[in-house]
């Protein structure tokens, strides 16, 4: 099976194993906005997230959601709430949550603080668009704090974060050969977790275990499975 997904960036990212590959992905990411003259995370969700999470959250002990309001915006619903939250060294902190809401996708992101004007801002002068791939950020997306990612769960293997081979994700490969598969190279980064990296020409790519995985299964499924991350602009395999 053979599937590609959508980085935020507009990168598309190809996946192909002998597994079950039906889930829908996650993409995350930094993008510079201009009403923050910085830059800010992001992620995209498939479409119809914001729903689930603002169900999610009236069941969440503590948290409290203060205000929510809906905004017509770059062809699509911006909805946007202002929360309270329990904080860790105890009181409680306002965060605004934002969600604008297209055909092919959920482009979500937050601030600290009660301010509805500046999150809208932030949706109205971020560059996004969407294609018949789906929803991307058009804006210049960074590789710091954080390299964009894309994150699946695969049954047979788990949960898949999926970064561009850049230099800053690879230094986080082992200096030392790892195990050679059909696409790539597999290394176990600790003795006391089965946890994979894997390596190919153009990602790094986190396999997190489900609590349910074998990790002999999770090794077979692991040494077929091809990952190739291709810039925007690139015409992939």
């Amino acid at each position: 099976m053979k599937v590609q997904h959508l980085a935020i960036d507009g990168s598309v990212v190809s996946i192909e194993a002998q597994a079950d590959l039906a889930a829908k992905a996650t993409a995350a990411g930094w993008a510079i906005v201009p009403a923050l003259m910085q830059a800010h995370p992001f992620t995209i969700y498939p479409p119809g997230h914001s729903k689930v999470m603002e169900e999610s959250a009236k069941h969440i002990p503590g948290i409290k959601i203060l205000s929510r309001e809906e905004y017509s915006l770059k062809g699509g619903q911006l909805r946007v709430g202002e929360i309270e939250l329990p904080a860790v060294t105890g009181g409680t902190y306002q965060l605004t949550v934002g969600a604008w809401e297209g055909s092919s996708g959920c482009l979500h992101t937050s601030i600290v603080g009660s301010n509805r004007a500046l999150l809208v801002e932030v949706f109205d002068t971020v560059r996004f668009s969407e294609t018949s791939r789906g929803l991307a950020i058009d804006s210049p997306v960074v590789a710091q704090p954080r390299a964009p990612e894309v994150i699946k769960q695969v049954p047979e293997m788990g949960i898949l974060r999926i970064r561009p081979a850049i230099p800053s994700e690879l230094e986080r490969v082992p200096k030392s050969r790892g195990f050679i598969t059909n696409h790539g190279e597999l290394f176990r980064l600790s003795q006391d977790s089965q946890d994979l990296l894997f390596v190919s020409a153009s990602t790094v790519v986190d396999v997190k275990l489900l609590p349910q995985n074998q990790a002999s299964q999770v090794l077979d499924a692991a040494r077929q499975i091809r990952v190739e991350w291709t810039p925007q602009g690139v015409n992939p395999n």
